[in-house]
């Protein structure tokens, strides 16, 4: 379970934001709060993305290297 989770964490905290960040829509009141933090969510759901994707290739690449 251990090897699990350093393996695939990046996913994990991919999935439990995007989970965090989508289900803020289900009470969304368009205000201008709320639309401040859609914008904000969405800088760092994908910053979170982009480095999942940048984590998952540097395991690749060194798997590939062994």
């Amino acid at each position: 379970m251990k090897m699990f989770f350093k393996r695939y964490s990046h996913w994990l905290a991919l999935f439990i934001l995007s989970f965090s960040y989508f289900s803020m829509f289900i009470n969304l009141e368009f205000e201008k709060l709320d639309t401040i933090a859609i914008i904000f969510g969405g800088i760092g759901f994908l910053s979170v993305a982009y480095l999942a994707i940048v984590t998952e290739q540097h395991i690749r690449k060194k798997s590939k290297e062994k």
